[in-house]
Protein backbone atom coordinates (compact mmCIF):
# COMPACT_ATOMS: atom_id res chain seq x y z
CA UNK A 1 0.00 0.00 0.00
CA UNK A 2 1.64 4.23 -0.40
CA UNK A 3 3.18 5.21 2.11
CA UNK A 4 1.87 8.09 4.60
CA UNK A 5 4.55 10.62 2.42
CA UNK A 6 2.96 11.98 -0.35
CA UNK A 7 5.12 13.92 -3.08
CA UNK A 8 3.33 16.26 -5.68
CA UNK A 9 4.27 18.38 -8.09
CA UNK A 10 3.15 20.92 -11.06
CA UNK A 11 -2.83 25.91 -15.10
CA UNK A 12 -4.83 28.84 -15.24
CA UNK A 13 -8.38 30.31 -15.09
CA UNK A 14 -10.84 30.00 -17.98
CA UNK A 15 -9.70 32.86 -19.82
CA UNK A 16 -9.87 32.50 -23.51
CA UNK A 17 -9.51 29.08 -23.73
CA UNK A 18 -12.86 27.33 -24.78
CA UNK A 19 -13.70 25.18 -22.18
CA UNK A 20 -16.88 22.56 -21.06
CA UNK A 21 -19.39 24.26 -19.00
CA UNK A 22 -18.77 22.96 -15.24
CA UNK A 23 -21.39 21.82 -12.80
CA UNK A 24 -20.96 21.23 -9.44
CA UNK A 25 -22.78 18.09 -7.80
CA UNK A 26 -23.01 17.27 -4.60
CA UNK A 27 -19.61 15.40 -4.39
CA UNK A 28 -19.16 11.12 -4.83
CA UNK A 29 -16.36 9.84 -3.68
CA UNK A 30 -13.58 8.51 -6.60
CA UNK A 31 -12.17 5.09 -6.44
CA UNK A 32 -11.49 1.87 -8.26
CA UNK A 33 -14.52 1.22 -9.56
CA UNK A 34 -15.03 -2.52 -11.61
CA UNK A 35 -16.85 -2.34 -15.14
CA UNK A 36 -19.30 -3.46 -16.61
CA UNK A 37 -18.66 -7.45 -17.91
CA UNK A 38 -18.66 -6.28 -21.51
CA UNK A 39 -16.27 -3.51 -20.94
CA UNK A 40 -13.58 -2.28 -23.67
CA UNK A 41 -11.36 0.14 -23.84
CA UNK A 42 -12.62 3.69 -24.86
CA UNK A 43 -11.87 7.56 -23.97
CA UNK A 44 -14.79 8.92 -22.82
CA UNK A 45 -19.65 22.78 -50.65
CA UNK A 46 -19.40 25.86 -52.70
CA UNK A 47 -20.90 28.72 -52.20
CA UNK A 48 -24.00 29.64 -55.10
CA UNK A 49 -24.59 33.32 -55.97
CA UNK A 50 -27.84 34.51 -54.85
CA UNK A 51 -30.58 34.38 -57.49
CA UNK A 52 -31.30 37.16 -59.42
CA UNK A 53 -34.35 39.11 -58.84
CA UNK A 54 -37.00 40.59 -61.73
CA UNK A 55 -39.79 41.83 -59.05
CA UNK A 56 -38.75 45.17 -57.35
CA UNK A 57 -36.72 44.66 -54.51
CA UNK A 58 -36.55 45.74 -51.07
CA UNK A 59 -34.65 48.62 -49.87
CA UNK A 60 -31.05 47.79 -50.04
CA UNK A 61 -28.90 47.69 -46.46
CA UNK A 62 -26.81 50.32 -45.34
CA UNK A 63 -23.38 50.66 -46.50
CA UNK A 64 -20.48 48.43 -45.04
CA UNK A 65 -18.85 51.62 -43.79
CA UNK A 66 -22.00 52.77 -41.90
CA UNK A 67 -22.53 49.38 -40.44
CA UNK A 68 -18.60 49.36 -39.20
CA UNK A 69 -19.21 52.41 -36.86
CA UNK A 70 -22.61 50.54 -35.58
CA UNK A 71 -22.48 50.41 -31.44
CA UNK A 72 -23.14 46.85 -31.60
CA UNK A 73 -20.37 46.19 -33.97
CA UNK A 74 -18.36 47.76 -32.14
CA UNK A 75 -18.75 46.21 -28.73
CA UNK A 76 -18.15 42.93 -30.41
CA UNK A 77 -14.94 44.31 -31.58
CA UNK A 78 -14.11 45.10 -27.98
CA UNK A 79 -15.38 41.42 -26.87
CA UNK A 80 -13.16 39.53 -29.23
CA UNK A 81 -10.20 41.31 -28.39
CA UNK A 82 -10.14 39.57 -25.16
CA UNK A 83 -9.59 36.43 -27.10
CA UNK A 84 -5.97 37.81 -27.96
CA UNK A 85 -4.99 39.27 -25.10
CA UNK A 86 -6.61 39.39 -20.97
CA UNK A 87 -5.78 42.53 -19.56
CA UNK A 88 -6.13 45.98 -21.92
CA UNK A 89 -5.08 49.42 -20.97
CA UNK A 90 -8.25 52.05 -22.03
CA UNK A 91 -5.23 53.40 -24.69
CA UNK A 92 -3.90 50.68 -26.20
CA UNK A 93 -7.08 49.19 -26.68
CA UNK A 94 -8.41 52.86 -28.45
CA UNK A 95 -6.00 52.31 -30.66
CA UNK A 96 -6.18 48.38 -31.38
CA UNK A 97 -9.46 49.60 -32.22
CA UNK A 98 -9.06 52.67 -34.35
CA UNK A 99 -11.33 53.92 -32.33
CA UNK A 100 -11.42 57.51 -30.12
CA UNK A 101 -10.61 56.90 -26.67
CA UNK A 102 -13.77 58.64 -25.52
CA UNK A 103 -15.65 55.91 -27.89
CA UNK A 104 -14.16 53.08 -26.51
CA UNK A 105 -14.56 54.32 -22.96
CA UNK A 106 -18.58 54.86 -23.56
CA UNK A 107 -18.26 51.38 -25.11
CA UNK A 108 -17.02 49.77 -22.51
CA UNK A 109 -19.04 50.92 -20.05
CA UNK A 110 -22.00 49.40 -21.55
CA UNK A 111 -20.49 46.27 -21.06
CA UNK A 112 -19.58 46.71 -17.33
CA UNK A 113 -23.38 46.60 -16.22
CA UNK A 114 -23.46 43.01 -17.99
CA UNK A 115 -20.33 41.63 -16.48
CA UNK A 116 -19.00 41.13 -19.92
CA UNK A 117 -16.21 43.54 -18.78
CA UNK A 118 -14.57 44.28 -15.58
CA UNK A 119 -11.73 46.10 -14.43
CA UNK A 120 -8.99 45.17 -12.27
CA UNK A 121 -7.32 47.06 -9.23
CA UNK A 122 -4.61 48.79 -11.96
CA UNK A 123 -7.90 50.45 -13.98
CA UNK A 124 -7.31 46.99 -16.63
CA UNK A 125 -10.06 46.02 -18.46
CA UNK A 126 -10.62 42.18 -18.30
CA UNK A 127 -13.39 39.58 -19.54
CA UNK A 128 -16.00 39.76 -16.77
CA UNK A 129 -17.91 36.36 -15.51
CA UNK A 130 -20.37 36.56 -18.28
CA UNK A 131 -18.39 36.43 -20.91
CA UNK A 132 -16.69 33.67 -19.31
CA UNK A 133 -19.62 31.93 -18.55
CA UNK A 134 -20.91 32.45 -22.70
CA UNK A 135 -17.55 31.20 -23.61
CA UNK A 136 -17.94 27.70 -21.61
CA UNK A 137 -21.51 27.44 -22.52
CA UNK A 138 -20.64 27.84 -26.23
CA UNK A 139 -17.70 25.48 -25.56
CA UNK A 140 -19.51 22.45 -24.07
CA UNK A 141 -18.82 20.46 -27.77
CA UNK A 142 -15.32 21.86 -27.90
CA UNK A 143 -12.28 21.29 -29.47
CA UNK A 144 -10.00 20.61 -26.30
CA UNK A 145 -11.83 17.56 -25.74
CA UNK A 146 -11.57 16.41 -29.72
CA UNK A 147 -7.93 17.43 -29.69
CA UNK A 148 -7.11 15.99 -26.55
CA UNK A 149 -8.70 12.45 -26.40
CA UNK A 150 -6.44 10.90 -29.18
CA UNK A 151 -3.65 11.90 -27.10
CA UNK A 152 -5.05 10.39 -23.92
CA UNK A 153 -5.73 7.29 -25.65
CA UNK A 154 -2.15 6.87 -27.08
CA UNK A 155 -0.75 7.30 -23.05
CA UNK A 156 -3.70 4.75 -22.16
CA UNK A 157 -2.28 2.30 -24.31
CA UNK A 158 1.40 2.97 -23.79
CA UNK A 159 1.27 2.83 -20.15
CA UNK A 160 -1.91 0.67 -19.79
CA UNK A 161 -3.29 3.10 -17.13
CA UNK A 162 -6.06 5.15 -16.68
CA UNK A 163 -5.12 8.94 -18.41
CA UNK A 164 -6.84 12.04 -17.29
CA UNK A 165 -7.34 15.72 -18.76
CA UNK A 166 -7.75 18.23 -15.89
CA UNK A 167 -8.25 22.07 -16.59
CA UNK A 168 -8.25 24.77 -14.28
CA UNK A 169 -10.89 27.14 -13.25
CA UNK A 170 -8.73 30.03 -12.09
CA UNK A 171 -11.18 32.27 -11.14
CA UNK A 172 -12.27 30.09 -8.77
CA UNK A 173 -9.21 28.13 -7.66
CA UNK A 174 -10.61 24.83 -8.64
CA UNK A 175 -10.05 22.38 -11.21
CA UNK A 176 -12.25 19.64 -12.93
CA UNK A 177 -11.59 16.48 -14.99
CA UNK A 178 -13.08 16.83 -18.47
CA UNK A 179 -11.47 13.64 -20.32
CA UNK A 180 -9.90 10.62 -19.84
CA UNK A 181 -8.65 7.25 -21.24
CA UNK A 182 -9.36 4.05 -19.24
CA UNK A 183 -7.65 0.51 -20.32
CA UNK A 184 -9.81 -2.84 -19.94
CA UNK A 185 -8.17 -3.42 -16.43
CA UNK A 186 -11.06 -5.08 -14.22
CA UNK A 187 -9.51 -2.65 -11.93
CA UNK A 188 -9.52 1.10 -12.95
CA UNK A 189 -9.60 4.22 -11.85
CA UNK A 190 -12.98 6.01 -11.91
CA UNK A 191 -13.62 9.95 -11.33
CA UNK A 192 -16.88 12.25 -12.31
CA UNK A 193 -16.31 14.83 -14.92
CA UNK A 194 -17.35 18.41 -14.62
CA UNK A 195 -17.32 18.45 -11.26
CA UNK A 196 -15.33 21.38 -9.67
CA UNK A 197 -12.77 20.06 -7.22
CA UNK A 198 -9.66 21.71 -4.95
CA UNK A 199 -6.44 21.97 -5.71
CA UNK A 200 -5.03 20.89 -2.18
CA UNK A 201 -5.39 17.69 -2.75
CA UNK A 202 -3.81 14.77 -5.07
CA UNK A 203 -1.08 15.43 -8.32
CA UNK A 204 -3.81 16.79 -10.62
CA UNK A 205 -4.62 19.89 -7.89
CA UNK A 206 -1.20 20.59 -6.73
CA UNK A 207 0.74 19.91 -10.21
CA UNK A 208 -1.94 23.69 -10.84
CA UNK A 209 -1.34 24.98 -7.44
CA UNK A 210 1.78 24.89 -7.92
CA UNK A 211 1.87 27.40 -10.56
CA UNK A 212 -0.32 29.97 -9.42
CA UNK A 213 0.64 33.36 -7.57
CA UNK A 214 1.46 33.43 -4.26
CA UNK A 215 -1.71 35.57 -3.60
CA UNK A 216 -3.65 32.83 -5.17
CA UNK A 217 -1.34 29.96 -2.89
CA UNK A 218 -2.86 32.07 0.20
CA UNK A 219 -6.29 32.00 -0.94
CA UNK A 220 -6.28 28.14 -1.38
CA UNK A 221 -4.12 27.51 2.14
CA UNK A 222 -6.91 30.08 4.10
CA UNK A 223 -9.80 27.64 2.45
CA UNK A 224 -8.23 24.43 2.11
CA UNK A 225 -11.15 21.59 2.89
CA UNK A 226 -10.35 18.85 4.38
CA UNK A 227 -8.91 15.42 2.89
CA UNK A 228 -11.73 13.98 0.18
CA UNK A 229 -10.68 10.64 1.02
CA UNK A 230 -10.88 10.38 4.62
CA UNK A 231 -11.57 14.28 6.03
CA UNK A 232 -8.23 14.90 7.52
CA UNK A 233 -7.52 18.75 8.06
CA UNK A 234 -4.83 19.71 5.42
CA UNK A 235 -1.34 20.18 6.60
CA UNK A 236 -0.02 23.40 5.59
CA UNK A 237 3.41 22.44 6.27
CA UNK A 238 3.49 19.43 4.06
CA UNK A 239 1.61 21.47 1.42
CA UNK A 240 4.14 24.18 0.66
CA UNK A 241 6.86 22.02 0.97
CA UNK A 242 5.02 20.07 -1.55
CA UNK A 243 4.27 22.86 -3.97
CA UNK A 244 8.29 23.78 -3.86
CA UNK A 245 9.11 20.22 -4.79
CA UNK A 246 6.82 20.29 -8.12
CA UNK A 247 8.29 23.78 -8.74
CA UNK A 248 11.46 22.19 -8.89
CA UNK A 249 10.56 18.81 -10.79
CA UNK A 250 8.05 20.43 -12.86
CA UNK A 251 5.63 17.33 -12.00
CA UNK A 252 3.60 16.29 -9.14
CA UNK A 253 3.08 12.58 -7.53
CA UNK A 254 0.71 11.53 -5.13
CA UNK A 255 -0.31 8.59 -3.40
CA UNK A 256 -4.10 7.91 -1.58
CA UNK A 257 -5.04 11.61 -1.47
CA UNK A 258 -8.24 11.39 -3.63
CA UNK A 259 -8.51 7.64 -3.59
CA UNK A 260 -7.83 4.97 -1.36
CA UNK A 261 -4.70 3.00 -2.47
CA UNK A 262 -4.30 5.39 -5.86
CA UNK A 263 -1.17 6.66 -6.86
CA UNK A 264 -1.73 10.32 -9.19
CA UNK A 265 1.57 10.94 -11.71
CA UNK A 266 0.76 14.68 -13.05
CA UNK A 267 2.11 16.47 -15.41
CA UNK A 268 1.32 20.74 -15.98
CA UNK A 269 1.09 22.28 -18.86
CA UNK A 270 0.65 26.06 -20.18
CA UNK A 271 -0.29 28.52 -23.02
CA UNK A 272 1.76 31.23 -24.81
CA UNK A 273 1.97 33.35 -21.74
CA UNK A 274 3.54 31.04 -19.27
CA UNK A 275 0.32 30.31 -17.43
CA UNK A 276 -1.00 26.54 -15.90
CA UNK A 277 -3.75 25.75 -17.96
CA UNK A 278 -4.10 22.36 -17.20
CA UNK A 279 -2.72 18.91 -16.29
CA UNK A 280 -2.21 15.22 -17.94
CA UNK A 281 -2.46 12.78 -14.86
CA UNK A 282 -1.99 9.05 -15.02
CA UNK A 283 -3.68 7.27 -12.38
CA UNK A 284 -1.63 3.65 -10.73
CA UNK A 285 -3.55 1.31 -7.93
CA UNK A 286 -1.12 0.94 -5.33
CA UNK A 287 -0.22 -3.10 -6.21
CA UNK A 288 0.54 -1.56 -10.26
CA UNK A 289 3.02 0.92 -9.41
CA UNK A 290 6.44 0.61 -10.11
CA UNK A 291 9.10 3.45 -8.84
CA UNK A 292 11.29 2.53 -11.43
CA UNK A 293 8.60 3.44 -14.02
CA UNK A 294 7.82 6.73 -12.96
CA UNK A 295 10.64 8.34 -14.74
CA UNK A 296 9.36 6.72 -17.99
CA UNK A 297 5.65 7.71 -17.22
CA UNK A 298 6.93 11.47 -16.91
CA UNK A 299 8.18 11.57 -19.84
CA UNK A 300 5.54 10.27 -21.78
CA UNK A 301 3.37 12.54 -19.67
CA UNK A 302 5.44 15.54 -20.82
CA UNK A 303 5.46 14.15 -24.53
CA UNK A 304 1.76 14.33 -24.32
CA UNK A 305 1.32 17.31 -23.00
CA UNK A 306 3.97 18.85 -25.76
CA UNK A 307 1.86 17.26 -28.26
CA UNK A 308 -2.08 18.82 -26.68
CA UNK A 309 -0.59 22.62 -26.13
CA UNK A 310 0.89 22.74 -30.01
CA UNK A 311 -2.58 21.46 -31.74
CA UNK A 312 -4.34 23.91 -29.36
CA UNK A 313 -1.57 26.78 -30.63
CA UNK A 314 -0.47 27.24 -26.95
CA UNK A 315 3.07 26.60 -28.26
Amino acid sequence: MCSTKRTSVSLSGLYNCRLPAVNTPEPAPAGFARPPRASRRRSDGPTHPPPRHTMKQSKSPPPAADADNGTVNRVLRILTRFAEKERWGLNELSRSLNLPRGTTHRLLNLCKPLNFVTQDEEGQYTPGIELYRLAGRLASEIPINQIGDPILQEVRDQTDETVLLTLLVRNELKMFFTSSASPAHPLRYRIEKNRLEPLCWGAAGRSLLAFLSEEEIEQVVRRAEPSPLDGRPMDEDELRQSLRTIREQGYAVSCSQRAPGAYGVAVPFFDLRGEVRGNLTLTIPDFRFDPARQDAWVGLLREAAATLTRRLGWS
